[in-house]
């Protein structure tokens, strides 16, 4: 008798087999993945053919994946560079090209439409292709040289970079253009924000006037630290009750009254029901870098500290490397970092001298209003094709004035407005730069600086006899006075500036105390490179009173400063927070946390985190309440608001203490209620709604970082294979240490030029691009945890050879 199994169990075998099929299909697609991914990995070791090689040329890697360049010739070190940025950074520097250009689309498709188009307008492809013909023959060969190794270091690998695979695309060929895209980038990333807030503050003076303006957006205050110790005659006096009075504003517009709700924390809230969260402090794009000279040394030469502040990303913007040209007595080195795209070391140093930057925050820039009734044959035209993945190309029409394309247009008064930028001129950019890698001497780099093709940057040198020196590195024009230039756009019959010879350049040399430090502050009196949005002088306030502490320093005292996380600026309003409380009867718990703090913004402290939200709150409030009458309710919209600058910090704490009635916000009752309606508000934020316990919420708890692949911000799911480990940290952007969850020190060097043995370099991301590199991530843990890693390379465990065919 047959046994007929019951359809449960066929069933059951008929799923199990199914089961079983779907786990060797996935196991299958896994280890496709898995061979795909090795197919694409950097070759290591070996031989490697680079066309146009002069003389023998040999690339090895210590464990952090430093790249070490020896040859007979520059151009050799350029093709091999080259060879190795494509090898470990191809698609990064295929997106950075492209971003500068406005072609992202082509590889990502209509998503990225509207920033290609906001991008193409200023033509960089076209205006660098120009600017390339016009280069020396020197650096010419130079790009020629670099790109045909990264062309070289492309064809070399067996399958195309994995993020190609993924996006179902193609790698295009390195160009000698493409590499001026990169500083055209670089342009992008450091001054495109203040392109921006140039704009909101010459609006906010029309609507405001010069007196309520000077008043909104004071120039500086006590925390400046300028290297030339010049201070700014007083600007912008506290409006009388005449001038401005809120409770006249209130009275005469009460739909647009603030109120404050504190049972809820529902905080700025018109009459329709809009709120306004905390958008705090507008973002400054920044850099610390400080220098003693040899009389604050044990050995007599000078020391250069640099950390440069950029979104921090995986891998690191930076690519760790040692370039060493000829053998022997008469060899030279240049250890640092170079930024993949180029052919240079960006900072470092070369055995006599050592350089770092800090963003320069000038005046690069002039924004032209034009009259409405413009007559059509002043505007240029021109046709740009914007290439689309998956869809047809589209035709972007970019409009001119002489030369300087029209961006914004008000559509209710019909003013448009172009902007001039110095990065739209072909003279900004060139690779004067690359000679540091042989500069002797301070005074050799302060001539490579002043004329160098760059996006502006304070520069600090530093060198083996012991000099020290501060100069813009860039091409600077000659600005037209504070009057004229400041927060104001410029008529269209304005003339474009002229180039400032480097005679006319500022430079602080050897000074007395022998220190020199700078901050994204104002470093300097007068008018000469014009104000774009310089930062607080609160962190460089800090840097240069740590330097005066000692007298002398080494190596280990500078990397201290570097990860300095007292807050003394921030003390200020925990002070101001502390009297308040004094007079109040509640928030017992609070000024005992105060009262218990350590001073600090380290990751286990709670009161840092309150103050600081406290502080942008109550700046928000005051900034919302001072500006609305003149920018209107876009100013309770955190997309589209106009935000507040760092030196408002002069205005709002002047008004905090000297408590005017007609400055007051109409919702409080005091000053005092203001503060501590602040208070409450982030009291409940921090407390998730009162669900949680105060003394949990630490600032690590938010400061957690978060530092991604491009990919996995796109996908998800990546996260976990791609991403650094988040983790809990101290620092901030108003002391030293600044460090955000995707943003703050991109490097951390400390080195003195002939001691490089002793010198430390870290950083954070890691120095690969292929998950599978044994250096994807390399160094990332010792960053995060705030080692110093050593700035020359350890031993070699990976070599390459290439020989002259």
């Amino acid at each position: 008798m047959t046994n007929t199994p019951s359809p449960k169990k066929s069933g059951l075998r008929l799923l199990r087999r199914s089961l079983a099929a779907l786990l060797l299909i996935l196991l299958l697609l896994i280890a496709l993945a898995w061979a795909l991914l090795r197919a694409s990995l950097p070759q290591l070791n070996g031989k490697i053919t680079l066309p146009g090689l002069q003389a023998p040329l040999s690339i090895g890697r210590d464990a952090l994946g430093t790249a070490i360049l020896q040859g007979e010739h520059r151009l050799d070190l350029a093709r091999g560079l080259g060879f190795v940025h494509a090898q470990e950074r191809f698609f990064e520097m295929d997106l950075t090209r492209r971003s500068a250009a406005g072609e992202l689309s082509a590889l990502f498709g209509a998503k990225a439409l509207e920033r290609d188009k906001q991008r193409r307008m200023h033509r960089m492809r076209v205006r660098l292709s120009e600017r390339f013909q016009q280069l020396s023959a020197a650096d010419q060969a130079l790009l020629t040289a670099y790109a045909s190794g990264v062309n070289a270091g492309l064809a070399a690998q067996t399958l195309r970079p994995w993020q190609y695979l993924l996006l179902q695309a193609q790698p295009q060929a390195w160009t000698e253009v493409d590499s001026l895209l990169v500083v055209a980038e670089m342009f992008w990333m450091l001054q495109g924000s203040g392109i921006d807030a140039g704009f909101e503050r010459a609006r906010l003076r029309e609507l405001s006037g010069d007196a309520l303006f000077d008043w909104l957006n004071p120039r500086g205050g006590h925390w400046d630290a300028a290297l030339d110790g010049s201070k700014l005659p007083p600007h912008g006096a506290m409006p009388t009750a005449e001038a401005f009075d809120l409770r006249k504003q209130a009275a005469a517009a009460p739909k647009q009254a603030l109120s404050f709700n504190p049972e809820n924390g529902a905080g700025l809230e018109l009459g329709m029901g809009i709120s306004m969260a905390s958008g705090g402090e507008a973002p400054v794009i920044g850099s610390n870098n400080w220098a003693v000279s040899g009389q604050r040394s044990a050995h007599g030469g000078a020391l250069l500290a640099d950390d440069m502040h950029l979104g921090l990303s995986v891998p690191s913007i930076w690519y760790r490397a040692q370039l060493q040209l000829g053998q022997g007595g008469g060899s030279q080195r240049g250890a640092g970092l170079t930024l993949p795209g180029m052919p240079s070391l960006v900072v470092g140093s070369n055995g006599r001298l050592a350089w770092g930057f800090t963003n320069a925050y000038g005046q690069w820039f002039d924004w032209i209003k034009l009259p409405a009734n413009l007559p059509a044959e002043q505007i240029q035209r021109y046709q740009e094709t914007i290439a689309i993945k998956g869809e047809a190309a589209q035709t972007l029409e970019v409009r001119e004035y002489k030369g300087a394309p029209i961006v914004r247009e008000d559509k209710a008064s019909g003013h448009a407005y172009a902007l001039r930028w110095i990065a739209q001129r072909g003279e900004a950019f060139n690779l004067e730069l690359d000679r540091m890698l042989q500069a002797s001497s301070v005074e050799e780099g302060l001539r490579i600086a002043q004329t160098s093709g760059l996006p502006h940057q304070n520069i600090l040198l530093a060198d083996s006899r012991g000099a020290i020196a501060w100069t813009i590195a860039g091409r600077l024009w000659r600005q037209a006075g504070v009057a004229q230039s400041y927060a104001r756009f410029q008529a269209p019959d304005s003339a474009a500036p002229d180039w400032m010879p480097p005679a006319e350049y500022p430079v602080i040399k050897n000074p007395t105390q022998g220190q020199l430090w700078t901050a994204n502050n104002r470093q300097i009196g007068g008018e000469s490179i014009g104000d774009g949005g310089f930062d607080l002088g609160a962190r460089a306030r800090q840097i240069r009173d740590r330097l005066s502490e000692r007298a002398q320093h080494d190596e280990q005292s500078l990397a201290a400063i570097q990860l300095d996380n007292e807050a003394r600026f921030m003390q200020s309003w925990a002070q101001r927070l502390a009297k308040v409380l004094a007079r109040s009867q509640r928030h017992d718990e609070v000024a005992a946390m105060l009262q218990a703090w350590n001073g600090r913004a380290d990751a286990d402290q709670v009161a840092y985190r309150l103050v600081r939200a406290v502080r942008l709150k109550t700046l928000d409030r005051l900034w919302a309440a001072w500006t609305l009458p003149f920018l209107g309710e876009q100013q309770l919209d955190d997309k589209r608001r106009t935000p507040w600058r760092a030196q408002f910090e002069y205005s709002a704490s002047a008004a905090l203490d000297q408590a005017p009635a007609h400055l007051l916000p109409p919702a409080y009752a005091s000053w005092d209620a203001l503060l501590l309606s602040q208070l409450d508000i982030a009291i409940n934020e921090l407390t998730l709604g009162a669900t949680e316990p105060l003394g949990q919420a630490t600032w690590g708890r938010h400061n957690a970082s978060k530092i991604q692949h491009v990919l996995s911000k796109a996908i998800p799911a990546l996260s976990v294979f791609l991403d650094m480990p988040s983790q809990p940290q101290g620092g901030d952007s108003n002391l030293p240490h600044v460090a955000q969850p995707a943003f703050g020190q991109s490097q951390r060097l400390v080195v003195a030029p002939g001691r490089e043995a002793q010198g430390l370099l870290s950083m954070p991301g890691g120095q690969s691009g292929h998950p599978l590199s044994p250096y994807y991530g390399a160094g990332h843990a010792a960053w995060a945890a705030g080692e110093a890693t050593p700035l020359l390379a350890g031993k070699l465990t990976q070599w390459l050879e290439a020989k002259p065919q």
